[in-house]
C-alpha cells in the first residue's frame, strides 16, 4: 500500500532544494511510518505526485523530494458555493 500523505506544495519554496513539508501533525496515525527512504503519494486540492521521504536532521521535520515526472492532475471536485 503506498503512503498518501496530502501536503500544502508552497512550502517548497522556503526549501533550497524545492522538497514539501509533509505536516505530521495533520496525519499522525501515517506519520509513525515515516522513514527515510520511504516513497509516498503527495496530493492536494489539484494534484499529487510520488516522492522520496527524508528527514531533516537539522529542523527536525519531514520532508518529501518530489519526482515531478510522476505528476497527475487530481480530477476537480464539483463546487456547490459551499465552504
Amino acid at each position: 500500500m503506498v503512503v498518501r500523505l496530502y501536503v500544502d506544495f508552497n512550502t517548497m519554496t522556503t526549501d533550497p532544494k524545492e522538497r514539501v513539508y509533509i505536516n505530521t501533525q495533520l496525519q499522525p496515525a501515517l506519520a509513525q511510518d515515516l522513514r527515510p527512504g520511504l516513497v509516498v503519494t503527495l496530493y492536494d486540492e489539484e494534484m499529487e505526485v510520488d516522492a522520496l521521504v527524508e528527514f531533516d536532521e537539522q529542523d527536525q521535520v519531514w520532508l518529501g523530494q518530489p519526482h515531478w515526472s510522476t505528476r497527475r492532475d487530481r480530477p476537480l471536485q464539483g463546487t456547490s458555493g459551499a465552504h
